[in-house]
């Protein structure tokens, strides 16, 4: 393994604090502090894709030309359930979820990564694995609980996130097995690119353009989904891939515990509420992905939140 230099650590802190801010820049592009709705979760997740794909597009075009042609066909896959699912999937939850608690469901992304390759790509699990799948899905079923069951506790978009996560894993499953072989920034780009290019239809087709000029808070929103493409989508994957490259899968998998420290600052600075089983709950889920990455990590990729 690589010794890990300040400036690796610095690159970790960044992921983090970018990754972790992910989900309150969501809230920020949905609705105004106090609550009034600006734009709808889809349009917000389009406008998303559509902005990190014009970021990446020298770069996109550029690996056009050097990927070869039957591999593309697998980057719209990582496009598509990498990407453009889990953008829309995450911002419908969060109109009924907090963005703190969305954050720590979002750490199940290496255990279902790890079914995902066992179940569809022959992957094998060892014991502990197998130990830390169930321990982090008893924690998530504890987080999902604790918002209650009754009509107007939403907690059914809660599984919005489970299926977020799932297609991550089906994403990093399918860039170690069929893409393993093509550069990661690369794969990065043009996958967003192809996500961007339907997100786009959809962004100049519909009422965005209209709402980000003419709302009194439009531009404001505008704002935190731009910051949250460029930074939080584009730029975010570029240091995940610069860190893997220079020390290990198993450093830069380490951001994995550090997201949800972030997201919960910020969901708990912007008013929201979690109590003591909450945190208990997601040290539970956080136990369990740290069993099933402790020794190995399954795939090489950027998860998108």
């Amino acid at each position: 393994m690589k010794s890990t230099k300040p400036e690796h650590l610095l690159a970790l802190a960044l992921l983090a604090l970018t990754w972790g801010s992910s989900f309150i820049l969501m809230k920020y592009g949905m609705f105004t502090k106090s609550g009034e709705k600006v734009l709808e979760a889809n349009q917000v997740a389009a406008l998303r894709l559509l902005i990190a794909g014009i970021v990446l597009l020298p770069i996109s075009i550029s690996g056009l030309r050097k990927v070869p042609k039957e591999k593309l066909k697998w980057i719209a896959l990582v496009g598509l359930v990498g990407s453009g699912l889990p953008s829309f999937l995450f911002t419908n939850a969060q109109r009924f979820l907090d963005s703190s608690l969305v954050g720590i469901m979002n750490s199940l992304t290496p255990l279902f990564t790890l079914v995902i390759g066992i179940a569809f790509f022959k992957r094998l699990a060892e014991p502990r694995q197998t130990v830390g799948i169930l321990i982090g899905l008893a924690g998530a079923v504890g987080l999902i609980s604790l918002n209650g069951f009754g009509a107007n506790s939403h907690w059914e978009y809660s599984f919005l996130i489970l299926a977020a996560t799932i297609s991550y894993g089906l994403s990093a499953n399918t860039v170690q097995s069929k893409l393993a072989d093509v550069s990661s920034l690369h794969i990065t780009s043009i996958s967003l690119l192809m996500a961007a290019i339907p997100a786009g239809v959809f962004v100049f087709s519909g009422s965005t353009p209209e709402i980000i000029t003419t709302h009194h808070h439009g531009w404001y929103s505008f704002a935190a989904v731009a910051t949250l493409a460029v930074v939080g989508t584009a730029t975010a994957n570029i240091f995940y891939f610069w860190l893997t490259q220079q020390t290990s899968a198993l450093v830069a998998s380490s951001v994995t515990y550090l997201i949800p420290i972030v997201a919960v600052f910020w969901g708990v600075t912007d008013g929201e509420h979690l109590n003591v089983l909450h945190l208990i709950c997601g040290l539970i889920v956080l136990s369990g992905v740290w069993l099933v990455s402790r020794k190995k990590k399954v795939a090489k990729t950027s998860f998108v939140d």
